[in-house]
């Protein structure tokens, strides 16, 4: 049980640190999407670079981020019926929903986004359709990290409330 205590704490702090790391994206986020804002309406010339820029470090802000929110347990849940479940129900759901929907899902999305980013990286791909042509290699990492970092956190999740199921629904360790 202490291994699971020690693993379930290590994706713990990556999943913090992940969190706390990506967040910093957010001001240069702000900065291009307010700079596209004041040239479009003050000058009348908008930039050719910030809608890509913005979507690439919102999506990898997003994506990155998900495990920090999936560790604080902060995605929104509708929960009418669930909240008035005893502890242990809960936990039988939460693992039976994790083993059926959430471990198929985020391997296959890890998967398939690892082996999009790889050949997007062996290839050196760029944004064709765009008019600065910005290499998208690094968007698409950040992109299949995200993911990796969720199913890992997904995996403590789910380890913490087996032992929580097998403590009798009380505290894991």
């Amino acid at each position: 049980m202490k291994i699971i205590r020690t693993i379930y704490k290590a994706i713990g702090l990556l999943s913090e640190w992940s969190g706390g790391a990506v967040r910093w994206l957010l001001v240069p986020l702000i900065i291009s999407i307010a700079y596209d804002v004041f040239m479009r309406y003050a000058f009348n010339a908008p930039t050719i670079w910030s809608f890509e820029l913005s979507y690439m470090l919102g999506a990898t802000l997003i994506m990155i981020g998900f495990a920090y929110v999936l560790y604080h347990r902060g995605h929104v849940s509708v929960d009418l019926i669930y909240s008035r479940f005893p502890t242990k129900v809960k936990l039988i759901i939460d693992i039976v929903l994790t083993v059926i929907f959430f471990f198929p899902l985020f391997f296959m999305l890890t998967k398939v986004s690892v082996e999009h980013a790889l050949w997007s990286y062996s290839v050196n791909e760029i944004a064709t359709e765009s008019a600065w042509y910005p290499i998208i290699w690094p968007f698409k990492i950040a992109v299949a990290l995200g993911f990796g970092l969720l199913f890992l956190q997904g995996v403590a999740n789910f380890l913490k409330d087996v032992m929580s199921l097998i403590r009798g629904g009380g505290e894991p360790w």
